[in-house]
């Protein structure tokens, strides 16, 4: 009985795969064969992510693996951990730059999916490498975009902002990013300054600047992609040349001395120098300058000196280039305006020697009696102190010690960085003392708050650093130059004053190009310095009631000595 049994259930068995066989021979089922790619990728999906990297290295240096093999452990090297990983990326960038829209639409979304096989240890790791530069680039802007995703990386949810904008890929609904509404333009802007090595301090400050001002301008329904490149790394020119053609505004390089390298990979852009000067016969047809001048300076200070009724000036500077160029070019636009001035100099460095010689320059007179209060009989009303704050508590004192407290004492914008907030000044000794700067934290302009709140959003400090950042994206969304541009209607489309709300001192253009920032006006106060209160210091000068001040407290700096010679050195070229 079990033998029958056992024959009966054999039997049906063979029936049922007969005519199995039978049914799959006359629907013709189609044998689709896995090409290699598909084929190798299957057969490291059972490994760690680390070996997986390492097969993949294998590959592309085999040099017996066919193109689409190499293409795709190009994709799985540059997604997973590892040396081979650095190498990966870079070469996968190249490839990507090199290629037409479908072939890179066809990279983004390979290498999206393969980001997938990263574990988030790694992709913390290389979200924690990646520069501002290279998060705008790929592959490294997918790495960041899934790493904030992921809620891996501190502030996940402005990365996705600044890297949501569809028109950084080619494939943007692939990563899940609707696409730009019909007819709706982009502002490409590239910013070329410091991340790293020499004044990167700064450089990073401009950088925040302009990220707050893409958010901002983001959340008001424009878009703007934003590429900072690192000028502190080899290679960035290269970079600046390798930019796509819709990035026609180009800002920087913020160090001088690497305008002309800047000016050179930039050519065919319009290039926005933030430097005090240009060469002769560039602005305006081969640069345009975003920056304050001295001149700027200059004019700052003899306008609010006629508003205060003085018509005479003094300039007393240091021995040093920067003393004489900045002295020279007051008397030299003093003079044009038809007011006098006379120079003098004393001895930088030797402060010993300051008292006598300030006494010489404002022709002090002490009477005959004894205890008489010295008097200053030179004819100037102000006095020009082109030199560092860190100078001044003594060159001041020495003055006034000399009977020219009854002077309007004028420095430069150097004072600027070194009177914040953390500062300390006696207000006696510096009464009657102003000074031009290009951020005024109180004041009330709609660009200045909606940069204040931009920078809050970002936990970011608000200065005048980040507002040139700032203001150079806002100036770049407003004239959304496009390819095609020359310089003669870029400078109509300047001088017709775009629609720019000024986080900092405002910049306009003349016909030619050629700028001017109308500076703010400060003064020095206990802590930090505030805007000048012209009605006050105008009754002080008329008023002739004046006693001599008590000795100033020494000014504590806010910022390390190392960052004031830094932001000097910038300001004085």
């Amino acid at each position: 009985m079990n033998r029958l049994r056992l024959a009966f259930l054999l039997a049906l068995c063979f029936a049922i795969l007969s005519s199995g066989c039978a049914l799959l021979e006359k629907q013709r089922l189609p044998y689709y064969a896995q090409d290699e790619a598909t084929l190798w990728v299957n057969g490291i999906a059972g490994l760690s992510g680390a070996e997986q990297g390492l097969r993949a290295e294998a590959v592309l240096k085999n040099p017996a693996s066919s193109p689409a093999l190499k293409s795709r452990a190009l994709s799985i090297a540059a997604s997973r951990p590892g040396r081979q990983g650095f190498a990966a990326r870079k070469e996968l960038s190249a490839v990507y730059a090199a290629c037409a829209p479908e072939q890179r639409a066809t990279w983004e979304t390979m290498y999206w999916i393969d980001l997938d096989g990263m574990d988030s240890d790694s992709l913390i790791a290389l979200a924690s490498k990646i520069s501002p530069e290279q998060e705008m680039r790929f592959p490294w802007n997918l790495a960041m975009l899934k790493a904030a995703r992921r809620n891996l990386i501190p502030e996940s949810a402005a990365v996705i902002a600044r890297l949501s904008n569809p028109m950084m890929y080619a494939a943007p609904a692939m990563l899940g990013i609707a696409p730009l509404p019909p007819g709706q333009r982009t502002v490409s802007v590239a910013l070329v300054i410091p991340q790293t090595g020499s004044a990167s301090a700064l450089g990073k400050q401009v950088a925040e600047g302009a990220l707050a001002a893409a958010e901002a301008l983001r959340l008001s329904g424009k878009v703007v992609e934003l590429r900072i490149i690192d000028s502190g790394q080899t290679g960035w020119q290269q970079a600046v040349q390798a930019l796509p053609a819709q990035f026609t505004v180009v800002g920087g390089p913020l160090l001088p001395g690497r305008y002309k390298a800047l000016k050179a990979a930039a050519a065919g852009r319009a290039v926005f120098s933030f430097t005090a000067s240009l060469p002769a016969g560039e602005e305006g047809v081969q640069a345009w300058r975003f920056f304050a001048s001295q001149e700027d300076q200059v004019d700052t200070l003899l306008d609010a000196a006629e508003k205060l009724g003085i018509s005479s000036f003094g300039v007393f500077s240091p021995g040093d280039s920067y003393g004489k160029r900045m002295g020279g070019l007051f008397m030299q636009k003093a003079s044009a305006r038809g007011l006098a001035v006379t120079g003098g100099t004393y001895t930088a460095g030797k402060m010993s020697a300051w008292p006598k010689e300030a006494g010489a320059f404002v022709k002090t007179r002490v009477g005959a009696q004894r205890g008489s209060i010295p008097v200053a009989t030179a004819d100037f009303k102000a006095i020009f102190l082109p030199d560092s704050w860190k100078n001044m508590d003594m060159l001041v004192s020495s003055l006034h010690y000399n009977g020219a407290q009854d002077r309007l004492m004028m420095g430069t914008s150097l004072w600027e960085q070194s009177l914040g907030h953390g500062s300390r000044s006696n207000p006696a000794t510096f009464a009657l003392t102003v000074f031009p700067g290009s951020w005024d934290d109180d004041s009330p302009a709609p660009g200045a708050a909606a940069f204040k709140n931009a920078m809050a959003a970002k936990n970011a400090r608000p200065d005048d650093w980040a507002a040139l950042g700032f203001d150079f994206v806002s100036l770049a969304a407003a004239l959304n130059l496009q390819p095609g541009w020359d310089a003669k209607s870029l400078n109509r489309t300047l001088s017709a004053k775009p629609e720019v709300d000024w986080a900092g001192a405002p910049m306009v253009w003349d016909g030619s190009g050629k700028a001017s920032r109308k500076l703010f006006l400060f003064q020095p106060a206990a802590s930090g310095h505030a805007p000048a209160d012209m009605r006050a210091l105008k009754e002080r000068l008329e008023s002739g009631n004046l006693s001599t001040p008590a000795p100033a407290a020494p000014a504590a700096p806010q910022r390390p000595l190392s960052f004031d010679q830094l932001v000097n050195s910038l300001s004085k070229d």
